[in-house]
């Protein structure tokens, strides 16, 4: 494609640098929700174990990507959420009830996911 003057050049030169930026962001995104991708075991507070496991699942579901609750859950609190969809946004996971609501989660240095402690009980995360 040949530009007729170096203003229309410098302008596609811009226009490609952001677009480079805007891919940049899109696969940081997309490395952070790899990373998530995964089976989990849920722990409330002081990491007391529920008994209950979590898959985050790479493949796409309204609301985000599939997230399931094994069945031999018996933690009444998350079989009421029943976690449908997650999604990493800004370094945040949150994830999807069936109902439509949400709860976030951040990631800490040992890799658990620690639920956001103004959204109720302590929750977190620990990879499997």
């Amino acid at each position: 494609m040949a530009f007729e003057n170096s203003s229309a050049r410098r302008g596609w030169s811009f226009l490609w640098a952001a677009g480079a930026i805007g891919l940049s962001a899109m696969g940081a995104q997309a490395q952070s929700r790899v990373e998530a991708a995964g089976r989990y075991a849920l722990l409330r507070a002081e990491d007391k174990d529920t008994g209950c496991m979590l898959t985050l699942e790479p493949r796409p579901v309204a609301g985000g990507f599939k997230a399931q609750l094994a069945p031999a859950c018996r933690d009444n609190g998350l079989v009421v959420f029943d976690p449908v969809a997650w999604n990493v946004e800004r370094g945040r996971l949150s994830l999807t009830a069936r109902k439509g609501h949400k709860t976030h989660f951040d990631r800490q240095s040992n890799g658990v996911w620690l639920r956001d402690v103004k959204e109720g009980k302590a929750l977190s995360l620990r990879p499997l």
